[in-house]
């Protein structure tokens, strides 16, 4: 896999890194990235958020928690072709 043969893990390719949205006001939000897995911590302990359009880009020499979600480098390649170009923000569906 392409993770291993460069000795990093990448986190889209984890099964703990989960989409989120995060309040922007207004009725509007951006996506996020957590691990819900709690490896990504700012030095104070908040739990850290990763921008969506950045996720295929977040790799780290090695994680106790990774789990790897057998999807390979084709996954990988997949997403960064859809992932958008920069931080979109977008609409709230409507209330029922």
């Amino acid at each position: 896999m392409e993770a291993e043969r460069e000795g990093r893990v990448y986190c889209a390719n984890c099964i703990h890194c989960k989409l989120v949205p995060s309040p922007a006001g207004g009725g509007r939000y951006y996506l996020r990235v957590r691990c819900d897995a709690g490896m990504w911590r700012k030095k104070l302990g908040d739990e850290k958020l990763y921008k969506y359009c950045t996720v295929a880009n977040r790799s780290i020499a090695g994680c106790s928690r990774y789990e790897d979600m057998g999807d390979g480098p084709e996954f990988l390649r997949d997403l960064r072709a859809s992932l958008p170009a920069a931080d979109e923000l977008y609409d709230a569906p409507p209330a029922r």
